[in-house]
């Protein structure tokens, strides 16, 4: 063998080895055994999927209630469908999700539109709120509330409160709809 063509071996060999070491690290870092550590949290490295596994689970929201106040214990005071101008709408829910490997991750975001169809608050992504924590479970039961306030000049009507609830573990996402009644006073 001549030195050109061991040269070219070599290369090709070197070459083969990059890709495979690459393909192994990548697979680590997907499947979550390789992290960095930043600002003394747990950071994944890579933030997108790469390699095409997929990810068993669920995702569902159990129970959607509009109320006129959520209480500390997550009850609903005077569940209902119709509101006053003027007046915060209360709204409690329940999530069950799978959790992958150990962890729970849940990001919730809702619309509200009126009437017409207008969008009064729109999903926006500084106001999602995030929920993660461990789970030795297989699946989760995570209680949310929260309330938006309609405006005093608000037309009468039917208005519609869409939820969005999404897993980034399981990347799985969500869409529950709820109609409600506006009166004036």
């Amino acid at each position: 063998m001549n030195t050109q063509s061991k040269g070219v071996t070599e290369l090709l060999v070197m070459l083969i080895m990059v890709v495979l070491t690459s393909g192994t690290v990548l697979l680590l870092v997907q499947s979550g055994i390789i992290t960095v550590k930043a600002e003394n949290e747990q950071v994944p490295i890579l933030n997108a999927e790469f390699i095409p596994m997929g990810r068993e689970g669920s995702l569902a929201v159990k129970e959607f209630q509009l109320c006129d106040y959520v209480d500390p214990g997550y009850n609903c005071v005077n569940e209902g469908d119709t509101f006053v101008s003027g007046s915060e709408v209360h709204f409690r829910f329940v999530v069950e999700s799978s959790t992958y490997n150990g962890d729970i991750m849940l990001v919730e975001n809702y619309r509200v539109k009126d009437s017409q169809g207008k969008i009064l608050f729109d999903v926006d992504e500084k106001n999602n709120f995030h929920f993660d924590i461990p789970s030795s479970e297989l699946k989760e039961k995570v209680s949310f509330k929260d309330y938006f306030v309609i405006a005093d000049d608000a037309p009468e009507g039917e208005y519609s409160l869409e939820l969005i609830v999404e897993n980034p573990l399981l990347v799985k996402r969500t869409v529950t709809l709820k109609t409600f009644k506006v009166v004036s006073e």
